[in-house]
């Protein structure tokens, strides 16, 4: 079992994925550790890519990703999760009532 290890959010380090990978795996995080690339998040043209810090290099490869891309890397980004239902507009609570 890897050892407990920090989310890592890494900005404008693209163009040296393999260095960073390097070091994340040279500094303890085990090649299976799962991180995604997220270019212009939240924008309509934005654009994630998942995988692991072994694979993450064959993975981004054709994918046109550059200088302005966050990389994440985290166990998190393996969870299975329920996304927050706080604004879901069924949803009411003591400062808005549901709208649906």
């Amino acid at each position: 079992l890897a050892a407990h290890q920090a989310t890592m959010c890494i900005f404008l380090s693209i163009t040296m994925l393999d260095k960073v990978v390097e070091e994340l795996i040279a500094g303890g995080y085990e090649p299976d550790t799962p991180i995604a690339i997220v270019q212009r998040a939240s924008w309509p043209e934005e654009k994630i890519v998942r995988a692991t810090l072994a694979t993450i290099g064959e993975e981004i490869a054709d994918k046109g990703i550059d200088r302005t891309a966050m990389i994440v890397v985290s166990r998190c980004l393996a969870a299975d999760y329920e996304l927050s239902r706080l604004y879901a507009p069924e949803f009411s609570h003591m400062f808005r009532e549901a709208s649906k």
